[in-house]
């Protein structure tokens, strides 16, 4: 297809610039959405879009946001929810480095997406585009992308408008193939704004690789080496960032007596009640694992708290089982096998039907069902005093949402939710921040997450100093923009919790253990009201103090959100 025929419906007038080619050319190759913080850089896109009634082509849909942070975060909510690809742009230099730490959650989350920068001017004077204001000076790099190489794995600066097809098709292809991630593309404004040449051949749907498939003879020896087991566990982090591994693994595991860790799991990657699930936390199973299966899990224990001992086998699988990004990870390795998880699971599936008995699967089962038991009984444990004597812990607020929470929610998580109080069961419904955790993503994302299941109640839960990481006030009024409410609940303690569990964590026996609370370096107070951000933009807001009450003013929250379209924040005030 060409530009100026399939693409724009059977309009006559088709592309006349660079900028509506681009765009073009996105939405024909599956992106719906531009994400967009728009600047002096986008004159040439924005003129596109006013004359798109005429050219008739078919363009990504514009999404407007006020902050960086928050375009690239829409895209990556909307992305992990639909497993759909989409651009987030913004301005020149300056934008770019403000998008930083949502690009580097991206990365580290293995989110596919072109991330798309303006370039200042290249000339002071002489074509369409060249400089007009004394910015465009002072935001010239040396080498824009350089700032965010390390973030993306491919960068480039459209040159021209010759190879305009060519270039997206190969942003768009390394970005999806596995593993998965941001690109970046610079955008020159003279190039924009420069006269469409005449295409050079026909547009083509990026072709993306194929998942790598397990190597037979290393599926046959980890097949092996879990038949010969007595105590198997399998520690994932990130299998369920495709939905359709959830079931396979859990059945897997079931079947041939393998004990589950989501090991700080940013998604559902097995349902809660599964009758071998051990929790989140792999460190208390050390001791009686014998091999641990390590499925797209960066960091599966922590080798400063505890280590597998010397006898257990450890196995690493993934696309990239090595995570080459991280320039320190040492974590031991007896069989390293790069593939996807969702051809892994049935490749082992296979391979184990072969190498292990029913009376073995039905020893191994009957082990970790008792350790599966002993993880029961520590949560009732953990939860009876609470509901003895209610208090507004983050415990209770998790044990308010496994409660009270409908089974079609999608919750996205920046703080304080604990899986093993929370029993996400089902596939896609529970995200959490990447393992970068760049502060500021929740919001975003849970916009993102908003337009993507229009249908599905979405609830944000965020800390206090998270929340003010966000841009309040910009995320409030883009979901009220583009009518993607959603539930937000806060866990306000006025401190950031996490740096005074770390001080005190290094320091057990130091003066910030000993001293006030909070500690230094972690208190916000006096925080702002937090509920006149939501109100600014027509949203309703409630403050909640007392334990016994929070139920029912989340039930009563997502009934506002269903029912009237608004968003709604709960500040929670809490210990």
């Amino acid at each position: 297809m060409t530009i100026d025929t399939a693409l724009n419906d059977g309009a006559p007038a088709g592309a006349q610039s660079i900028a509506e080619a681009f765009l073009a050319l996105l939405k024909a190759k599956g992106v719906d959405f531009l994400f967009i913080n728009s600047g002096t850089d986008s004159a040439p896109l924005a003129e596109a879009y006013a004359r798109q009634p005429m050219s008739g082509l078919a363009f990504p849909a514009p999404v407007i946001g006020t902050h960086e942070n928050l375009v690239v975060g829409m895209a990556h909510g909307y992305t992990m929810v639909t497993g759909r690809m989409q651009a987030a742009m913004v301005h020149v230099s300056v934008g770019a480095a403000n998008a930083a730490c949502a690009v580097m959650n991206a990365r580290r989350d293995e989110i596919p997406m072109l991330f798309i920068a303006g370039r200042t001017p290249l000339y002071e004077h002489g074509p369409l585009g060249a400089r007009s204001g004394a910015i465009h000076w002072a935001q010239e790099m040396y080498d824009q992308g350089g700032m965010l190489r390390e973030l993306v794995k491919w960068d480039y600066e459209l040159r021209g408008g010759i190879n305009v097809d060519e270039v997206l098709d190969r942003a768009l292809t390394i970005a999806a193939a596995l593993p998965a991630g941001p690109v970046y593309l610079t955008l020159p404004r003279e190039v924009l704004a420069a006269p469409l040449e005449a295409p050079s051949g026909a547009t083509r749907m990026p072709t993306i690789p194929a998942a790598a498939a397990p190597d037979p003879a290393s599926i046959a020896r980890l097949a092996a080496m879990i038949a010969a087991a007595a105590c198997p566990i399998l520690v994932t982090s990130a299998s369920g960032r495709d939905p359709a591994t959830v079931a396979p693994l859990a059945a897997l595991c079931a079947r041939f007596g393998i004990g589950i860790v989501e090991a700080k799991s940013r998604y559902v990657c097995a349902p809660a009640d599964h009758p071998l699930h051990l929790g989140q936390d792999v460190h208390r199973w050390l001791d009686a694992a014998d091999l641990l299966l390590c499925v797209e899990s960066e960091v599966p224990w922590l080798p400063g708290t505890a280590e597998p001992r010397d006898a257990t086998a450890v196995v690493h699988a993934g696309p990239d089982p090595l995570f080459r990004d991280y320039p320190v990870r040492s974590f031991r390795s007896d069989l390293s096998i790069t593939t996807s998880t969702a051809n892994l699971l049935p490749a082992l599936a296979a391979a184990l039907a072969h190498a292990t008995t029913d009376d073995d699967c039905a020893r191994r089962r009957a082990t970790l069902l008792a350790l599966a038991e002993r993880r029961t009984r520590r949560r009732a444990e953990r939860l009876a005093p609470l509901l003895a004597a209610p208090r507004m812990t983050k415990d209770w607020m998790t044990h308010c949402l496994a409660t009270t929470l409908p089974d079609d929610v999608i919750v996205v998580n920046e703080y304080w939710v604990d899986r093993e109080l929370y029993p996400a069961q089902r596939a896609g419904s529970f995200f959490m921040h990447s393992p970068a955790a760049g502060l500021g993503w929740g919001l975003p994302a849970a916009i993102g997450a908003a337009m993507a299941a229009p249908g599905q109640p979405v609830v944000c839960t965020t800390g206090d100093g998270a929340y003010l990481f966000c841009n309040p006030a910009a995320c409030h009024q883009a979901a009220a923009m583009h009518e993607a409410p959603f539930l937000t609940i806060i866990c306000n303690n006025a401190r950031w919790g996490a740096v005074e569990t770390s001080t005190i964590g290094l320091y057990p026996a130091g003066h910030a253990a000993r001293g006030p609370r909070p500690s230094p370096l972690s208190d916000l107070s006096p925080v702002p009201d937090f509920e006149r951000y939501v109100d600014a933009s027509g949203g309703h807001a409630e403050r909640v103090e007392d334990p016994l009450a929070l139920s029912d003013a989340i039930r009563r929250a997502l009934y506002i959100v269903r029912t009237e379209r608004r968003q709604v924040v709960l500040n929670v005030l809490c210990a």
